[in-house]
């Protein structure tokens, strides 16, 4: 695997979490939600030679989306404390 390849898996990863963490604010949601979706992206184009059965999804292949998932959460989640989503007050014409 190449250095562009590892790049753009944790480049996907932040993408995914920020794109959860802004549109949802909720910080549980996007840890269990994007992480399943992430999922699905990595062992469909990031895992080589990945095989849908138990032992694949318990051995290597989990563990290296773990790590992928939470580096970029954690990077997300200081994104969003830095520039947070700005709440905009809603005036109604009466």
């Amino acid at each position: 695997m190449t250095a562009f390849d590892i790049f753009l898996q944790y480049f996907g990863g932040v993408t995914l979490a920020i794109v959860f963490l802004y549109g949802l604010r909720n910080y549980w949601i996007t840890l269990f939600g994007g992480f399943v979706a992430f999922c699905v992206f990595y062992f469909s184009f990031g895992a080589k030679n990945f095989e849908w059965e138990i032992n694949s999804l318990l051995i290597k292949n989990v563990k290296d989306a773990v790590v992928i998932y939470s580096i970029s959460f954690i990077i997300t989640v200081i994104i969003y404390k830095i520039i947070p989503l700005k709440q905009t007050a809603q005036t109604s014409a009466k």
